[in-house]
């Protein structure tokens, strides 16, 4: 049976998990929204059908690292206001 710190840990940890996985999710929306803005791809060019995944895996690549390095601070913030 596990002790209620260690679960405790286990908790904050999957909230942590969540936190990032939703910043992830929210930045990966505004890199797609200004792509789209912008009415082409990220050089300015014109998107092909055949590069509209692969443009698409890069942001959600980058929107990951952007939210693991709490380049928002949606997560930190989310964790934060568990600890209140």
């Amino acid at each position: 049976m596990r002790s209620a710190p260690e679960n405790k840990q286990e908790k904050i940890k999957g909230f942590q998990q969540a936190a990032e996985e939703f910043e992830a999710m929210f930045a990966s929306s505004l890199l797609r929204s200004s792509r789209e803005a912008g009415g082409g791809g990220w050089l300015g060019g014109e998107t092909s059908g055949g590069s509209d995944g692969i443009v698409e895996f890069a942001e959600q690549s980058i929107a990951k690292a952007m939210a693991h390095k709490g380049a928002l601070g949606i997560a930190k913030t989310l964790t934060n206001s568990l600890h209140r």
